[in-house]
């Protein structure tokens, strides 16, 4: 019970923190609003290819553009605790009788939450703009569950690497390093069957493309169980890893 209890209130502390700048909120939404509003626009045409998976390329890329939000918001949260950090909040955080993974989880659901509301934004403009989803609210909830276990592991991994190196140009250097290639080695942007033959096979190692994959068929076809267990036992064992990741790295902290 004191674990949890000390969860929670980590949990509220940052929460109470964003709800005090929620501007940065949507600054976060920037970049995808673009992507939603302008790259839509500019290859719309591409659905017209023979082979393409439905004729309107708006209803493709809306769930890929979930899972890109959600990677590009998750890689970034270590930021939330290099302030922190810097500013001798963990320090004092830790002489107090709190857990000391508890801080470390309050801190990533904290991420999840966040990116969470970001997800239902970009959810409810896309729907605006004429995009449905084939499986009713059951497929928006699936959708969350498999873009909650992606942030967990994203959001896990960026915590581990600002608490090892104690550095924000070092997380900076690699999320972009890594999210960009990710985005372009998945099916967001582009189905299986259209891309060269490497790229497919870059796919089956990529976690980001089994959450595509997991995510599209409840938008544009239905229920697909098969990729979506499949993607669900992935995106699970890649989120233990980035928690514990996180973990182990604040395990060390301070000592």
């Amino acid at each position: 019970m004191d674990f949890a209890r000390d969860v929670w209130y980590t949990l509220v502390r940052r929460l109470r923190i964003d709800l005090r700048q929620p501007v940065w909120l949507f600054f976060s939404l920037t970049q995808p609003l673009i992507w939603l509003l302008l790259f839509t626009q500019l290859f719309k045409s591409i659905a017209l290819m023979p082979g393409f998976p439905t004729g309107d390329y708006l209803q493709f890329f809306a769930p890929g553009l979930i899972v890109m939000l959600v990677v590009f918001s998750s890689a970034y949260t270590g930021f939330d605790i290099m302030v922190d950090i810097n500013y001798g909040v963990v320090d004092k955080m830790l002489v107090t009788p709190a857990n000391r993974y508890a801080i470390i989880i309050g801190n990533i659901l904290n991420a999840i939450v966040s990116m969470s509301i970001q997800v239902l934004i970009i959810f409810g403009i896309s729907s605006l703009m004429g995009v449905s989803i084939e499986t009713g609210g059951t497929g928006l909830l699936l959708t969350l569950v498999i873009v909650w276990l992606l942030g967990l592991a994203f959001s896990g991994l960026s915590y581990a690497l600002v608490i090892a190196t104690r550095s924000h140009t070092a997380l900076v250097v690699v999320s972009n390093m890594l999210t960009l290639p990710l985005m372009f080695l998945s099916s967001a942007m582009m189905p299986q069957q259209l891309v060269p033959g490497w790229v497919t096979t870059a796919m089956k190692f990529n976690p980001v493309n089994y959450a595509v994959e997991a995510v599209r068929p409840l938008f544009v076809t239905g229920y697909d169980w098969n990729a979506y267990l499949i993607a669900l036992g992935i995106l699970g064992a890649f989120a233990v890893v980035g928690v514990s990741a996180a973990v182990l790295a604040f395990r060390g902290f301070g000592k």
